[in-house]
């Protein structure tokens, strides 16, 4: 990333690049950052792009080669390609074993194994000094006969996704941050609670789903929690929680509401109800532990949670509300209506909305 950064400022670039990783987000951008300050937009003469993993590797190589047309430079970009992904081929890393006996069938071999012998990693290492290519890709093979090439030659820039930890969470929240100073707007502070709660560290997403909310609140400098309710939407595994948080108050009505939305989604019974009972065990989890003076941090991990702090809050704040008694019985109730549906006894639709009936209606 600095690299890179520090080839723009200087204008030195070189003449391979290999973006990898599995954050999208920076791996496009800095695709995107390099286009644009290698070539023009209005430069379709010097410039070419190929993208998925049916590419020419000859028509890549080949315009490569050309020399720019009343330009100082000839850029191609490969997207997606899949090429730093591909099993070795077998001359790559062993020996070739004779497959025919005959000489005719040993010439045939000879020429073929002749042109197959040059490939990308041998252009790599004569590609003009007119040309930049880029390599975008989201999965790559360290060990394979092109990556070393392009390394070897060229510079290879990892982006790897944000951790869904604490330090994660608050380096997403400097970036949104920027972003929100930029655009001349605020967001309260629990409404970016919420906003990291449904989006998580995936900047994709994250920027995409911002820009909604910058393009809807366009007329305000503030960005609000019903905003980002209203714009949001919430993962299934937010609305089990809300939905099980009503069911410890005894909000049966919003709690089947919430199960119904899921269904209308699509979502499969059978999922929500082991998501149900997975909620339970966590809380039991999360209020056995902070009984036991455990850090809260470790608490999370142990329940298999995100180790986050507002996080914790809202599961120790909502297992205050059980026994353990309660606890257990709800999650001895969702195997067992498990079981029912399983053999044929309840249809899984049924054994889920008697959950959380029965959870949620007053002794």
């Amino acid at each position: 990333m600095e690299r890179i950064n520090q080839d723009i400022k200087t204008g030195e670039f070189n003449r391979l690049y290999l973006l990898c990783g599995d954050d999208d987000y920076f791996r496009n951008f800095y695709k995107n950052k390099l286009k644009k300050a290698l070539i023009s937009d209005e430069d379709g003469m010097n410039y070419s792009e190929f993208s998925g993993k049916n590419v020419d590797v000859n028509e890549i190589m080949d315009t490569a080669r050309t020399i720019p047309f009343l330009s100082e430079r000839r850029v191609v970009i490969v997207s997606d390609s899949d090429l730093f992904n591909s099993k070795a081929k077998k001359s790559d890393e062993e020996t070739e074993e004779a497959s025919d006996d005959t000489e005719t069938n040993q010439e045939q071999d000879s020429a073929s194994k002749k042109s197959q012998d040059y490939g990308l990693p041998e252009f790599f290492a004569e590609i003009p000094e007119t040309t930049v290519l880029i390599f975008c890709e989201a999965n790559v093979k360290r060990n394979i006969k092109i990556y070393k090439a392009l390394a070897k030659y060229g510079y290879v820039a990892t982006f790897d996704r944000i951790k869904e930890d604490e330090r994660g969470f608050e380096k997403v929240q400097w970036y949104i941050g920027q972003k929100l100073k930029r655009d001349n707007k605020n967001m309260t502070r629990g409404a970016l609670r919420i906003f990291q709660e449904r989006t998580g560290t995936d900047l994709q997403v994250v920027f995409t789903e911002l820009d909604k909310l910058l393009s809807y609140t366009l007329e305000r400098d503030v960005i609000t929690e019903d905003d980002v309710k209203l714009l949001i939407p919430e993962r299934v595994e937010d609305k089990i929680f809300e939905m099980i948080e009503c069911i410890s108050n005894y909000k049966q009505k919003r709690a089947l509401d919430l199960y119904y939305d899921l269904l209308k989604k699509k979502e499969q019974p059978v999922k929500i109800l082991s998501l149900i009972e997975r909620h339970y065990h966590q809380l039991y989890v999360v209020k056995s532990l902070t009984e036991a003076g455990m850090n809260w941090k470790d608490i999370l991990t142990k329940a298999s949670i995100k180790p986050i702090d507002f996080l914790y809050k809202k599961y120790s704040g909502l297992a205050a509300k059980y026994t353990y008694d309660d606890l257990k019985k709800a999650m001895e109730m969702c195997l067992d209506f498990d079981k029912a549906f399983r053999s044929g006894k309840i249809k899984d639709n049924v054994a889920v909305e008697m959950v959380i009936v029965s959870m949620s209606t007053r002794a």
